[in-house]
C-alpha cells in the first residue's frame, strides 16, 4: 500500500460532507478518490467506500482520516473519518451483525448542526446477490430502521426500480427484489435522495447499460438538514460515480429576505426611472475605475427600486402560496365573523357565510396555483418532494390496535380474536327422548296419570317397587 499522503485542508464547519464511493478494491481508485479533494477547498469530513482495498487484510490509509471496517479479513465496507471532525463529535461503530453493513452513531454533549438532535446514525451497506437471486446479502429490515433522530442511509444495494431510473426497463425479477427495499422505505418514511436518470454506475465492458444502484436515502428528520446530493466529481477509474452528500444547519438552507417585484408600484416608479441619471463616467478609466462606477450606478437605481417594493420575510412559519389578496379576504372575514357574533341577525350571518365561503374558496385557488407552477419549475433535487407531497406517506401495515400498547396485551388481543373461547361443554341427558312416541297435550298426560295408581309388589330380588 502506498504510504499516507498530506493532510490536506480541514472540513467546514458549518457543513457537513460525506462522500459515497465503490472502489472495486482497487488501490488506484482509492488514492484517485483522495487525490480529488486537494482540488476542493475543503476535505469531506466522511469518505464512506464500499468493496474498499485490502492487502493482507489490511485497508490503505490516508494521513489526516482513521478508518472504521467490519471485524473481518477482507471487510466488503469501510468508512474514513477526518480527524478534525473526530476532535469535536463522538464516532462510534457499529455492527448490524452482517459484515455488509457498518453504522456510525455520532453523538455529541451540544445539538449537532444546528438541529435539537444530539445523535446521528450513518449506516454504510454493500448489498451482493446471493445464491438465491431473489435474495440480497442485506435486508431492508437492517437498513431503514425507525429512530427518533436523524439517519442517513446510503450505499451500493445493487437493485434496481422504476422509481430511482424512470426512465429503464425493468424484468420482473429486478422490480421483485427491489420493491422490497422501496416498500419498507416509504413504511418508515424514508426519502430518496437520487437524482432521477442521475446514473450511478457506467460499466466499463460488455453491453450493460448505466444503472442507478448506488442509492441514498434519509428518515424524516435528517430531511430538513440535507442541502445537495450531487455526483459532480471527476471520474477515479471506477465504474461508480463519486456522490457527495451535504449536511447544513436549516438557518444556512434558508433563503435570505428577497423583493417582491409583483407588489412593486410601477406607477409611482414609472417618472422617478424616467428621471434617474447615470452619473458620468471618469475619462479614460482604467478597469477597476470602469467597474467601480458601474456598481455604483447599478447601486443607486438598485436602491430606488428597492425603496418602493416590500420585502419578504422567509420563515418556517411562512406559505409560498399566500397572497396580499388573501391577506384582505381573511381581515374581512373575520371582521365579518365577529359582526355576526355581536349582531346576530339573519343578514349578518348570511354576509359572515359568504364571507367564509370566499375566503376558503380563494385558498384553494392560491394553493392549486402554487402547485402547478412548482411543478412546471420542478428540478431533478425537487422531483422526489413533488413526489411525496403529492402521495403522502404510506399508512402502516400493522393495524392499530385499541387498548393494547406492550407487546403482551398485542398478542392477547390477537389471540382472543382469532381464537375465541369456545362455550363449556355440557354433557347431553341420560334419558334421550323418543322420536317416534306421539306428541301429547297437558291434559292428555294428566288424564293417564290420574287413571295409574301406585301399588306395590315384589320385584324379583324379594325387594317390593312401585308400579
Amino acid at each position: 500500500m502506498p504510504p499516507p499522503l498530506g493532510q490536506g485542508p480541514a472540513p467546514a464547519p458549518a457543513f457537513l460532507s460525506i462522500i459515497q464511493h465503490n472502489c472495486l478494491g482497487s488501490g488506484n481508485v482509492f488514492l484517485s478518490l483522495f487525490e480529488s479533494f486537494k482540488e476542493a477547498a475543503t476535505y469531506p469530513s466522511m469518505v464512506l467506500l464500499q468493496d474498499p482495498p485490502v492487502n493482507k487484510a489490511h485497508l490503505p490509509s490516508f494521513n489526516g482520516f482513521k478508518s472504521f471496517f467490519p471485524p473481518v479479513r477482507k471487510p466488503p465496507v469501510a468508512a474514513y473519518v477526518h480527524m478534525s471532525f473526530l476532535s469535536n463529535y463522538t464516532v462510534l461503530p457499529r455492527f448490524r451483525g452482517v459484515d455488509d453493513v457498518l453504522a456510525l452513531d455520532i453523538s455529541s454533549d451540544a445539538p449537532l448542526f444546528g438541529s435539537t438532535f444530539h445523535s446521528f446514525r450513518v449506516i454504510n451497506a454493500y448489498s451482493t446477490n446471493t445464491a438465491d437471486h431473489r435474495v440480497h446479502s442485506v435486508s431492508p429490515e437492517v437498513l431503514f430502521l425507525d429512530l427518533g433522530f436523524p439517519l442517513l442511509v446510503l450505499g451500493d444495494l445493487n437493485i434496481h426500480n422504476p422509481l430511482s431510473d424512470p426512465l429503464r426497463h425493468f424484468s420482473q425479477r429486478e422490480i421483485s427484489c427491489s420493491t422490497r427495499y422501496f416498500e419498507k422505505a416509504a413504511e418508515s418514511g424514508f426519502a430518496l435522495l437520487n437524482a432521477p436518470c442521475a446514473y450511478t454506475r457506467f460499466p466499463l465492458v460488455g453491453k450493460a447499460r448505466p444503472s442507478v444502484i448506488d442509492l441514498t436515502f434519509a428518515n424524516p428528520p435528517l430531511l430538513p438538514l440535507i442541502k445537495s446530493w450531487e455526483a459532480s466529481l471527476p471520474s477515479t477509474g471506477s465504474d461508480h460515480k463519486p456522490i457527495t452528500i451535504t449536511l447544513a444547519t436549516p438557518s444556512l438552507n434558508h433563503k435570505p429576505p428577497r423583493p417582491r417585484w409583483a407588489d412593486t408600484d410601477w406607477e409611482t416608479l414609472d417618472p422617478i426611472i424616467r428621471d434617474f441619471k447615470v452619473p458620468a463616467a471618469p475619462a479614460c478609466p482604467t478597469p477597476q475605475q470602469l467597474d467601480m462606477w458601474m456598481s455604483e450606478s447599478l447601486n443607486r437605481l438598485a436602491a430606488i427600486l428597492k425603496e418602493h417594493t416590500s420585502v419578504s420575510r422567509p420563515s418556517h412559519h411562512s406559505k409560498p402560496w399566500w397572497t396580499p389578496h388573501l391577506s384582505i379576504l381573511r381581515q374581512e372575514y373575520h371582521k365579518a365573523a365577529r359582526t355576526a357574533r355581536k349582531h346576530d341577525t339573519p343578514h349578518m350571518r348570511d354576509i359572515a357565510s359568504t364571507s367564509k365561503a370566499g375566503y376558503f374558496k380563494a385558498i384553494k385557488a392560491a394553493k392549486n396555483k402554487h402547485w402547478s407552477s412548482f411543478l412546471l419549475a420542478a428540478t431533478p433535487q425537487s422531483l422526489w418532494t413533488a413526489k411525496r407531497f403529492a402521495y403522502g406517506r404510506a399508512q402502516p401495515r400493522f393495524p392499530y390496535l385499541p387498548g393494547a400498547e406492550t407487546p403482551v396485551q398485542m398478542n392477547n388481543v390477537l389471540l382472543e380474536h382469532f381464537f375465541p373461547p369456545k362455550e363449556p361443554f355440557s354433557p347431553p341427558p341420560r334419558l334421550r327422548p323418543n322420536k317416534s312416541a306421539p306428541l301429547l297435550t297437558a291434559e292428555e298426560i294428566a288424564a293417564a296419570l290420574s287413571k295409574c295408581s301406585p301399588t306395590s309388589a315384589p320385584g324379583p330380588d324379594g325387594i317390593p317397587y312401585s308400579t
